[in-house]
């Protein structure tokens, strides 16, 4: 079954919301798609990208902690659009189910998308969001051994750090990966998923000792030295 079917037909907005997504600016980015949603309906133009704003500004409100309104706003977007298929809709959509009580439609959604994409690139488009679902985890994610406590810790930090990032608490966020990584490196991997879409242009020297060492403990040494040189130039 194929979901991911994406065009990129739009304007500047919808660049600028893009954007404004990458850098965790969720506020600006509904402020942004609200006033181009606004004018397309005032329009009754350009349903495709109608269908867009609407599916991008459910996934900011997902991502700043709002299922319910998340769902309201994925809902809109035609059921038999081109965007109402992507993966990344069809998440968003099944946190908003959870939102509203909706478990079993929920859990079958994001079931299905996993088992299009697989888990790893569910984790991937997931970037930390908060969820109420049990989500699959990551190949690199490993299991813990059995009586593994220091491991057991380690995952409770990680997702603890996934929670802050997505309600764009990057210091809570920082702090618990630290922890993570110290407790277990096996986490390095999943840890640079979870700080990378967070650092932007510019991140603190702190910032980027901690992604350099995440690097380093996932094996990838020449991204590490990078990061370590940028921060002792920051």
């Amino acid at each position: 079954m194929t979901i991911d079917v994406g065009i990129d037909l739009v304007p500047d907005q919808l660049a600028l919301a893009r954007a404004q997504m990458d850098a965790a600016q969720y506020g600006v980015v509904e402020g942004t798609l609200r006033r181009r949603i606004a004018t397309l309906e005032a329009t009754g133009r350009n349903p495709e990208e109608l269908d867009a704003a609407r599916a991008l500004l459910a996934e900011a409100l997902w991502r700043s902690g709002r299922p319910v309104a998340a769902y309201e706003a994925v809902t809109a977007v035609r059921p038999r659009g081109v965007e109402r298929r992507r993966s990344i809709t069809m998440m968003v959509e099944a946190e908003g189910l959870a939102g509203i009580g909706e478990m079993r439609q929920a859990e079958g959604l994001l079931e299905r998308v996993v088992t299009a994409v697989g888990a790893d690139e569910a984790w991937r488009l997931r970037r930390g969001a908060p969820s109420r679902l049990e989500w699959p985890n990551p190949s690199w994610a490993g299991s813990s051994p059995a009586g593994g406590a220091e491991a057991s810790a380690a995952e409770d930090r990680l997702g603890a750090a996934a929670i802050a990032y997505g309600e764009n608490d990057l210091a809570t966020g920082d702090r618990e990966l630290t922890l993570a990584l110290r407790r277990d490196p096996r986490i390095a991997a999943a840890g640079v998923v979870l700080l990378e879409p967070s650092l932007g242009s510019q991140p603190s020297g702190e910032r980027l000792v901690l992604y350099g060492d995440l690097l380093r403990a996932a094996g990838r040494e020449r991204e590490a030295a990078a990061a370590y040189d940028r921060a002792a130039r920051s």
